[in-house]
């Protein structure tokens, strides 16, 4: 078997290394701007969600901005930490769901784009932020493909030319029923240079996150390494022009699950063997079902290692334990000229990366009901380039534009090791998985000379152990755009501003696959796929605002957004039979949303701050993954229309001179509009994953203790119930329940340079699922009833010092 080591690479360990020294500086200057007004007043909040600086109010869409002191008061770590305390949106299993663009019923329809630094990366890590944005709504003009949900963008901290800085963060989580100790630690360090011209800026991270499950047949507890290393370069020109490079490593380990397995299969199934020449795998095969009791979960029917903490809640019954290690390396290059012919500036960003991955997937409980040891080993590489040029108006006047163009593709060459599937090669084992797959052996194998799955790999690979192939001898897709969009302001003597804003997109879609399938799951003969596609149209924008004054508006939306389509692989042989194969086809379209809006926004008197919108979202030739049961397979498809609607609200509330408070909430509707034969699902059907409702209430006070800045935060989240599957199951295996949760923190500066934060997430112990999942809508003993719960209580305590 080859084993995949995780090694954290000498750049990454040497700058983190060197940074963690006995936090973060929160001096920062985040994206925010202070009017002239008490201490206890709000920030007045500015964003670049249309790619130029404004206030939050002037912007005429939905948008969620989260400030570097607020990620640290509430100790957000990643972006995953603040998705679900927004209104609209929903992160079952890591990725951000907005307005109920949910699709099928996959955990990750990537409904959402993500941008670092303006450029298109999703990069989690919230240390040394300036600020987090969320956009709610398509975002097809200037945002581009896979934003019909919505974009999340971060901002990250970028060199300052005139200080030093040098700090570091370090915390301690112990979690309830979790073996371990959750250990992180980031460090930052700004260095001018050249004073007033070039800057450096390094920050790093590294941690060791232990996981709740435990495998009970090898003992394996789950477990996460992580490291970064972010480089930035700045290179200020002139007054009017900067440049930015950019360098990242990131580095990701994994090994075991985050879903429990709570299956009751009653009795599991042994095989035994008994030599027989007249067999064409050298046994004859008998299986034996071994009763269990009917309440026991597979760990306890199987049985197995439990730790102390485990106990039958967290554990799964695994022959083999997954793996996956990760790595990205990025450059980037960031320029600016403003005031080009004293009119305009002009702006570029562009990007490459290299990522690659290796990893196991256990297929022993799927493909052998456990008898036999079966895996995939995955080795995948990929690079990508993008490059956007932006020409944007400046100055007040009336008339606002933008204009620019964007490239982006993504390619894989030959991966002769994309996926290889292993089996145990001793005698006995082959006989047993030939045995169990007898189905596949027909007189096309017998003419190779292959009889069983030992001679099938020998012929096929040269090795005995192997039983199947994927190929990748040339994958990429590209999208080619050029965008606009222009804002004209009426200002009147008597009611105020008004403004409308039209922008379109013009993209152009191409993309290309050739894979190559073999071995038992295929045929005799390989599957070969070849295909290619190619689309164009464009996307529109239009709205209207009014502004009776700086610090209230209403507007109205017309928004289009879409996802690129792309290619399906080869058929397997064992799936040609499934009720749902005939829907395959090789490549499937683009889907595409259009919403419409109402919003308003107001700031009373810098006290109170509020955004609150209705929607309603049409979308047509959705993509989804088809899961076909009878082999495993997947493939994706267009076979659905949707619609989604609903009522977001969020504010910020100045109670008292040293009291906030923080209120968001809303209400989503999203349904199926027609039957949908092979998702199981019916017209009417609730879209999976999407909560009716979500609520997150946080209050926040600060005083002075023993002449010492103190602060208390108090944080209530609420969740409705949502599907994994439209086709659920009646036992409500499928229903991940409501939930309620309550965080308690506090945070005191022990002096300037040093500050002490406690954390109590889940502070009454609240059981909350996060996901729920059966694999089959049935049941048999290798059933899958999976389960990812969110942590029990869990206590942190972190310090952050700055050198400079």
């Amino acid at each position: 078997m080859k084993v995949h080591k995780y090694t954290r690479k000498p750049l990454s360990m040497a700058v983190v290394a060197a940074l963690l020294l006995p936090n973060y500086s929160y001096s920062q200057d985040t994206q925010t701007t202070k009017p002239a007004a008490e201490d206890s007043e709000f920030e007045l909040i500015t964003v670049t969600s249309r790619k130029r600086k404004e206030t939050l109010i002037e912007v005429p869409m939905s948008v969620s901005s989260v400030s570097a002191v607020e990620i640290s008061n509430r100790n957000l770590l990643n972006k995953d930490d603040l998705y679900r305390t927004l209104a609209g949106a929903a992160n079952p299993r890591g990725e951000l769901i907005l307005r109920g663009l949910s699709g099928g019923n996959s955990s990750a329809p990537g409904t959402t784009s993500a941008f670092t630094d303006d450029i298109p990366y999703d990069f989690g890590d919230l240390y040394d932020v300036e600020a987090v944005e969320v956009l709610r709504g398509p975002q097809g003009t200037l945002w581009g493909s896979n934003a019909i949900g919505g974009t999340s963008r971060i901002i990250t901290k970028k060199p300052q030319l005139d200080e030093m800085e040098v700090a570091t963060s370090v915390q301690t989580r112990h979690t309830k029923n979790i073996d371990g100790t959750n250990l992180q630690a980031w460090g930052v360090l700004n260095v001018p240079l050249v004073d007033n011209k070039m800057a450096m800026r390094l920050t790093g991270h590294s941690a060791t996150i232990p996981g709740a499950i435990v495998n009970t047949f090898t003992g394996v507890q789950r477990e996460r390494r992580n490291d970064y290393v972010r480089g930035q370069f700045l290179y200020q020109v002139d007054d009017d022009l900067s440049v930015n490079l950019g360098l990242w490593s990131n580095n990701r380990y994994s090994i075991g699950t985050v879903s429990a397995d709570l299956s009751k299969p009653g009795y599991y199934t042994a095989a035994e063997t008994t030599p027989d020449a007249d067999s064409p795998w050298g046994y004859s095969v008998g299986y034996q079902d071994i009763p269990c009791a009917a309440t026991a979960n597979r760990s306890e029917c199987r049985g197995g290692n439990k730790t102390s903490k485990s106990g039958d809640k967290y554990t799964v019954w695994d022959r083999l334990d997954g793996t996956l290690d990760t790595s990205t390396d990025l450059v980037t290059l960031q320029a600016e000229q403003e005031n080009l012919f004293n009119m305009a500036t002009l702006s570029y960003s562009g990007s490459y990366r290299e990522f690659e991955s290796s990893g196991l997937d256990n297929w022993s409980r799927l493909d052998m009901d456990d008898m036999v040891n079966t895996w995939i080993l995955n080795d995948d590489a990929s690079s990508r380039i993008t490059h956007e040029l932006r020409l944007q108006s400046t100055g007040d006047g009336a008339l606002k534009w933008t204009v620019g163009g964007f490239y982006d593709k993504n390619w894989r060459g030959h991966l002769p090791n994309y996926q290889w599937q292993y089996h145990e090669k001793d005698p006995t084992s082959i006989a047993i998985f030939s045995d169990w797959n007898s189905w596949a052996w027909d007189e096309s194998w017998a003419a190779l000379g292959v009889n069983n799955v030992g001679q099938l790999g020998q012929v096929l690979y040269g090795d005995s152990g192997k039983n199947y192939s994927n190929v990748i001898n040339s994958m990429w897709d590209k999208e080619a755009a050029i965008f606009g969009e222009m804002s004209y302001g009426i200002e009147t003597q008597d009611i105020g501003r008004f403004e409308i804003t039209a922008g379109i997109r013009f993209y152009d879609l191409e993309d290309y696959s050739n894979q190559v399938q073999s071995g038992i799951w295929i045929g005799a003969e390989p599957s070969v796929a070849v295909t290619s596609g190619a689309e164009d149209g464009n996307r529109k924008k239009l709205s209207l605002s009014w502004l009776p004054e700086e610090t209230f508006s209403v507007y109205a939306m017309y928004a289009e957004g879409y996802r690129p389509g792309g290619n399906n692989g080869p058929l397997a042989n064992a799936c040609r039979n499934d009720e749902f194969a005939s829907g395959r086809q090789d490549r499937y379209t683009s889907d595409t949303v259009d919403n419409y809006e109402l919003g308003v926004k107001g700031n009373i008197n810098n006290k109170f701050q509020f955004s609150s919108s209705v929607y309603q979202i049409n979308w047509d030739d959705v993509i989804v993954d088809i899961y076909m049961p009878s082999c495993g397979f997947t493939y994706t498809g267009n076979a659905a229309k949707a619609r989604s609607k609903g009522i977001e609200w969020e504010s910020k509330l100045n109670l008292t001179d040293s009291v906030d408070m923080v209120l968001n909430a809303s209400y989503t509707d999203a349904k199926l509009l027609n039957d949908v034969d092979s998702l199981q699902a019916k017209a009417g059907q609730r879209m999976t994953m999407v909560p009716k409702y979500n609520a997150y209430l946080g209050l926040d006070h600060s005083f002075t203790l023993y002449t010492r800045a103190t602060s208390v935060r108090l944080d209530v989240e609420a969740y409705g119930e949502y599907k994994s599957h439209f086709n659920a199951r009646i036992d409500g295996f499928d229903t991940a329940e409501s939930y309620r949760r309550v965080n308690l923190s506090a945070k005191i500066d022990l002096n300037d340079q040093t500050k002490l934060s406690v954390f109590v997430n889940n502070l009454f112990d609240t059981e909350i699922e996060d996901y729920k999942r059966a694999r089959s809508r049935g049941t048999n003993t290798r059933n899958f009833l999976t389960i990812d719960y969110a942590p029990e209580r869990s206590v942190t305590f972190r310090v952050d010092y700055s050198f400079f």
